[in-house]
This record gives C-alpha cells, sequence and structure tokens, in this order.
C-alpha cells in the first residue's frame, strides 16, 4: 500500500521528502490567501472596510484552532492506528474526528450568529466598521464556519493516510479558488459598497468547493479495494474486535482532543498575546501598530514552512513510533529539524540584513517603516528558536503525549511571554516589548529540548534496521 511504502518502506529521506514538500507549498499558498481578503478590500480605498477585515481576523482564527484541534488530533492517532496495522480503528478515528469537528463548528456558528455584534464591539470595532465587520463574520463563520473548519481536518487525515499530495491538493483548491472568486463577488456581481461581503462570500464557498473535493476523495478512498484492507482481520492476523463500546469511543475521542489541544492552544495563545501586544505598543502610536502588523504578515512566510514541515512529519513520526521502528523515528525528526532549521536561520538572516527594505515593500511612511524595522530585526531572532519548538512538540504529539505538547505550547504562547510584557515595560521601556518573544521562545525550546532527552534516554528497540 501507498502509506505503507511512505511510512515504513521508502528510504527516510525520501519518506520526510514526500511528507513534507506538498504540506510547505500548501502552506506558502495558504498565506497568499489569507491576505487575499485585505488585499483586494484595499483597492476600494476604503480604511473602514480595511478595518473591518482586519478586526475579524481573532475571531475567524478561532476556526483554525477547531480545525488544529481535531485535525492534527486525528492524524496523530490515525497515524498510530496505522503503525499497528489496526485500519478498522483508523477508520473509527476518521469518524470521531470529523463528528468532533463538526460538532465544533456548528457550536461556533451559532455563538457568532448570537454574539457577533458586541463581541467585535468589545474587541474594537466601532459605528464605522461594525456593519463590515458583522457582514464578513455572518458568511465566513456562520454560513462558511463548516467548510472553513472540515477542510484542514479532512487534509490532515489524508496525509496521515501517506497521501500528502492529495491533502495539499485540496488546500491548494480552496486557496486558488478564494484568490479567484473575490474580485468576481466584489467588483462584478455585487453592486458597489458590498465589497466586504463579497470577499466573505467567495471565501465561504471556495471553502466549500474544497470540502466537496475532500469528500469525494474519501468516499473513492473508501471504495477502493486496493486501498483498504479487510476489516474481519489486521496485518498482524490477529482478529478484529467486535463494535466499539461507549467507553471505547469516549477514549478514542479522548486519545484526539488529547493529541489536538497543543495546536489549539498554540492558534488560541497566539491571539491572546498579540491582543496584548497590540494594546501596549499602541502607546507608541498607530505608526508603531501599523509597523507591528507589517512584521506579522513578513513572519508568517517563515510560520508558513515550518508548520508544512512539523504537519508533514507528524504522521510519519506518528506511524513509525506505534510500528516500533524507533530508529527510522529519530532519523525522521532528525532531516525534518536540519530542513526546518535551515530555512529558518536564512529567513532571519535576511530579516536582519533587509529589515527596512522588507517592511517598505508593504508601506513607505517613515515613521512606521523605521518602527517595523526595529521590531523585524528583534523579532526575527525568534524564528530559528521556536523552528526547534515546533519539532519538540510534533513528536510529543505523534507519541500521543498530551501534557507535555501542552506545557510548551502555553510557554510557546499566551504565559511567559505576556508576563514578560509587564516586567519589559516597567523596566525597559515600551519600544523594547518585542524582546519578550524571543525570549520565551528560548525558555520554551529549552524546556523542550529537556523534554525530549529524557525519551532519547529511554532504551527502546527498533524492529527495523536504520
Amino acid at each position: 500500500m501507498e502509506e505503507e511504502n511512505v511510512f515504513s518502506e521508502a528510504p527516510i529521506g525520501k519518506a520526510v521528502r514526500t511528507m513534507i514538500f506538498p504540506t510547505i507549498i500548501s502552506q506558502i499558498i495558504m498565506v497568499i490567501y489569507n491576505m487575499a481578503d485585505t488585499w483586494y478590500v484595499g483597492l476600494t480605498g476604503n480604511a473602514y472596510a480595511v478595518a473591518a477585515v482586519s478586526l475579524c481576523l481573532p475571531v475567524y482564527s478561532i476556526l483554525s484552532a477547531v480545525s488544529n484541534l481535531f485535525g492534527i488530533g486525528g492524524a496523530g492517532a490515525m497515524a498510530r492506528a496505522l503503525g499497528v496495522h489496526d485500519r478498522k480503528r483508523a477508520g473509527k478515528v476518521v469518524g470521531m474526528t470529523l463528528l468532533g469537528a463538526m460538532a465544533g463548528a456548528v457550536l461556533y456558528a451559532w455563538f457568532m450568529a448570537a454574539a457577533a455584534r458586541p463581541l467585535l464591539l468589545l474587541i474594537g470595532g466601532d459605528d464605522h466598521t461594525i456593519a463590515y465587520a458583522v457582514s464578513y463574520t455572518f458568511w465566513t463563520i456562520v454560513v462558511g464556519g463548516i467548510p472553513t473548519i472540515l477542510s484542514p481536518v479532512c487534509g490532515h487525515l489524508i496525509r496521515a493516510m501517506g497521501r500528502p499530495k492529495a491533502a495539499s491538493f485540496g488546500m491548494m483548491l480552496g486557496a486558488v479558488l478564494n484568490i479567484l472568486l473575490d474580485p468576481l463577488f466584489m467588483f462584478v456581481l455585487l453592486s458597489s459598497g458590498h465589497e466586504v461581503q463579497g470577499a466573505a462570500m467567495a471565501t465561504a464557498l471556495s471553502n466549500g468547493f474544497a470540502l466537496v473535493y475532500f469528500a469525494v476523495y474519501l468516499a473513492v478512498f473508501r471504495k477502493n479495494p486496493d486501498s483498504i484492507r479487510a476489516d474481519q482481520e489486521n496485518k498482524t492476523g490477529k482478529q478484529e474486535k467486535g463494535r466499539m463500546s461507549f467507553g471505547g469511543y469516549r477514549r478514542l475521542m479522548g486519545e484526539i482532543l488529547v493529541g489536538g489541544i497543543p495546536g489549539f492552544c498554540m492558534v488560541a495563545l497566539a491571539m491572546a498575546s498579540n491582543c496584548v501586544l497590540n494594546s501596549m505598543i499602541s502607546d507608541l502610536g498607530s505608526e508603531a501598530v501599523g509597523g507591528l502588523g507589517i512584521v506579522r504578515k513578513i513572519d508568517q512566510l517563515a510560520y508558513a514552512v515550518n508548520q508544512g514541515i512539523t504537519q508533514g512529519m507528524l504522521p510519519l513520526a506518528a506511524y513509525c513510533y506505534s510500528a516500533g521502528l524507533t530508529a527510522r523515528l529519530w532519523k525522521a525528526v532528525r532531516i525534518s529539524a536540519i530542513y526546518s532549521e535551515g530555512f529558518s536561520l536564512i529567513c532571519t538572516a535576511v530579516s536582519l540584513l533587509f529589515s527596512r527594505q522588507l517592511v517598505t515593500f508593504f508601506i513607505r511612511d517613515s515613521m512606521t517603516v523605521h518602527f517595523g524595522a526595529e521590531f523585524l530585526r528583534v523579532l526575527c531572532l525568534a524564528i530559528p528558536v521556536y523552528t526547534l519548538t515546533f519539532i519538540i512538540i510534533a513528536v510529543f504529539q505523534a507519541m500521543g503525549r498530551g501534557l507535555w505538547p501542552f506545557i510548551l505550547s502555553v510557554l510557546h504562547k499566551g504565559s511567559l511571554d505576556i508576563l514578560l510584557l509587564f516586567v519589559i515595560r516597567e523596566t525597559l521601556g515600551t519600544e523594547r516589548l518585542v524582546w519578550a518573544a524571543p525570549i520565551s521562545e528560548l525558555t520554551a525550546l529549552m524546556v523542550g529540548i529537556g523534554m525530549l532527552s529524557r525519551i532519547r534516554n529511554k532504551k527502546t528497540n527498533s524492529k527495523t534496521p536504520e
């Protein structure tokens, strides 16, 4: 089978590249896709519309957090089931993952339908932006929340089957369609003044098309007799158990959630941390806030590539771990870390050498460029640090460990960095607030290395030679 060849038989370097490169490409396209709505809305010259789309980012990001919760957790659980050739359990993982993701999407859509306006006013909306923001959240979350959550969840599951190209194609399909549909809905189908609504409708529809692709792919995969083995007997020759009890389903959902909580926390806590930093940095003026926002856009490329590497590596690592292929597991981790760290060091060097030029590409206001360049020179130091933390978190997720990756996720964002923001503001001044990021990232990495060392020092046997 294809996943058996990739996970257990292909040379480990080829296996890693097969899993991570399609995921990296899809992540890069997703970065472009995430900028598309803001860029197209910016063409209208309506500052309030642009502000409204930016205002919706925190509540829209919750969709990504929910998809990480079920998608990453489900991918790890599924790969571990495939590692012991329990394809019946792997099928149950798919069902439970999709059911949980659907429930999360429906609950969040219902919440936003009832509370969008007061919530958006609470996080910064005003009389000029609230109508645009409510319209955007209605179409992207209330109407489009289910496909927006389920599409990446399906992508994670298909990647865990050893089919990264198919998973990445589905994600890229939604992104490319959104980029193409945005101008059609904004400037052709809808009248002037409804550009924000048009952008939101295009986003919901493109994610819907992506979900249809994933649904068809999973249906065809399930029916193909060459793609899935009989449920009666697994590869080890052991008879499959009967119907899973309620307790079994509950434990399975617990395994999925435990594996996905770190991914959920990384998105949710990063959002909280960014809100606190924005609030503090605003004391320096709107130029500082604008400069910080530009730096985050520049950082998205490095973040996306590193996420592509870790998400591509995770199913391979989970399979090797459950199959007892210990030497192969650590080789995969080592190769992934080399790729990730190499790219991150290049990003850091470019950011240090060309900080002003990179910021100027987005804006030419002198004060905004000044703040942006200063912030970029500091924040880029965190890139090669959090890169390794992501790898370590992925290893723990692959092993099904819940507490350790959760601790690292919280240390990465949302705890120590927020405390450091208050300390640095009182001791070193608001201008140096961004130093909280590299300091907290370094702390998280040191803790992660200590945790990983404990696992590496345990004596385990590999079933196959390296």
